[in-house]
């Protein structure tokens, strides 16, 4: 092997490390953007619960469940992440555990959202605190490696339907600090009929 050979395959190698490593360094951040992330997206399923009791909503038991199935959801989440962060390369199986969680996420806001009966600005509200949940979801999602599952959820996560409306929902990625910045402008623009309590604000 002459020395240009040799400095050409050298450059080669060195190119596909650096680029494993960028790979690599973006898929933590991603990971490390849901993690952040998921206290907050509790936070403001507690903050949508609030508006609605506020306003004289009765969170009926079968809502109470599904919010618990959520929170579980949050919970599997974070589990799963972790999991896929444990070990490199991940272990088998572990990215499916992210899906899924993602995917119970997902099945039980929108059931959530459909099982609401409210009208006037409060439906309003609860529609925009709606979207900007599902559109940060649909974002991260977007950044995971393309499968069936994942496209099925995203699917499921582009629309939701409230009170016999149906929402259309972009992907939009968020940090977690314009997550709240957005949330709480939704709170701020409530009508004068509707009350949105400052627990409901997420600090």
């Amino acid at each position: 092997m002459n020395r240009r050979t040799f400095t050409r395959i050298a450059s080669l190698v060195l190119l596909l490390a650096t680029s494993g490593i960028s790979l690599f360094l973006a898929g933590c951040g991603v990971w490390t953007d849901i993690l952040n992330w998921v206290p907050v997206g509790e936070a403001a399923i507690n903050s949508i619960l609030a508006v609605l009791t506020g306003n004289g909503v009765v969170i009926t038991p079968a809502i109470q469940a599904i919010v618990q199935l959520i929170e579980a959801g949050f919970a599997a989440l974070t589990a799963a992440i972790k999991e896929y962060q444990s070990t490199t390369p991940a272990p088998v199986g572990a990215l499916a555990k992210v899906e899924t969680a993602f995917k119970d996420i997902v099945d039980n806001f929108t059931t959530f959202l459909q099982s609401l009966n409210v009208s006037g600005g409060l439906l309003g509200i609860i529609t925009g605190l709606a979207q900007i949940v599902l559109s940060t979801i649909a974002a991260f999602m977007n950044q995971l490696p393309p499968s069936p599952a994942n496209k099925a959820t995203l699917d499921r996560a582009s629309s939701a339907r409230i009170a016999g409306n149906v929402i259309v929902v972009t992907a939009k990625k968020r940090s977690v600090s314009s997550f709240r910045s957005d949330f709480n402008a939704v709170l701020k623009s409530a009508p004068p009929d509707v009350k949105c309590p400052p627990s409901a604000y997420l600090q």
